[in-house]
This record gives C-alpha cells, structure tokens and sequence, in this order.
C-alpha cells in the first residue's frame, strides 16, 4: 500500500512540473474537455431514458428511482453552460489542437445568447420535472417530462449536428 502511495505521488509531481508528455497534456486540454462534455451529455441521455422507462411502466420495479434521476437531471443540466468553452467548438476547436470529432455547431460561438438561453431553458426544466416528481402528481409529471425533452430538443436543433 505504502508503494502505491510512493508511485501515486510521483505521478502527480510528474505532472505537475509538465514532464507527463505533450500527449497527455493535450488530451487534458481540449480533447479531455470535448469527451468529458460528450459523457455528461449521455449521463443527461441516460438518465432521460431511464425515466421514459419508468414513466411507460416498463421497469415498475425501478419506479420508486424516479426521484433519483429526476434530481441526477435536474443537478447535470445545471453543468450544461459549462461544458462549452470556445477552444472546444469548430472551429476554434481544430485551431486548438483538437483531435476528437465533436458535433457542437459553430453557430453556439455565432449565436451565444441564443445558446444561453436554451441551455437556461433546460435548466428550469429539469427544475420543474424535479418538481413535479417531487409534488407525485402523475400528470404533472408526464407534462414536465415533456417540456423537458422539448427543451433538449430546441438546443440539439441549433446547436447540434443532425444524427445520421
């Protein structure tokens, strides 16, 4: 255990005066940020899909998790305006040095306010879905729920590239 301590604190002064290579410097830096964004956009992802589960009575077993993910949803959503540093958008982002695709459109960088706005949108969403499952009102849930996904939607409309 001692040596794992000993090698643990190595690695982080390594790192911390810059001899942990270029490689892992970059990747810690724009590439690092673009996946870290791509993974909590698909925690958002999954824990809406989970809740349709529970919400169409799929996984009954699971029902009283409802409240788990509508509060996972409510406190991720709040990240959303974070996760979008310009060095992280094309085409600054290639400017950067990045290497992972992303499908974050330039019209986030063109249209910040329009982008605010949408991911503020969410977040008062997830807020009121919180709400709702908390209040145990069935059709109030199934309408936030709804409202919800709608503002997802109206943000990946403008400010994602179309799936294929």
């Amino acid at each position: 255990m001692r040596r794992f301590h000993h090698l643990a604190a190595a690695a982080v002064v390594c790192f911390l005066t810059g001899l942990a290579g270029s490689a892992i410097a970059a990747e810690m830096n724009v590439d690092g940020m673009i996946k870290y964004r791509q993974n909590v956009m698909r925690s958002l992802g999954g824990h809406a899909g989970a809740v349709d589960r529970i919400l169409r009575g799929h996984v009954p077993q699971h029902a009283e998790q409802l409240e788990l993910h509508a509060r996972a949803l409510r406190e991720v959503a709040e990240t959303i305006l974070t996760l979008f540093p310009k060095d992280t958008i094309p085409p600054e982002a290639v400017f950067a040095g990045a290497t992972v695709e992303t499908d974050a459109l330039e019209s986030i960088l063109e249209k910040p306010d329009k982008f605010e706005m949408a991911g503020k949108d969410t977040q008062e969403a997830a807020q009121n879905f919180l709400k709702a499952v908390e209040g145990e009102d069935k059709k109030a849930i199934a309408e936030a729920f709804d409202k919800l996904g709608k503002s997802c939607k109206g943000c990946h409309d403008d400010f994602r590239k179309e799936k294929k």
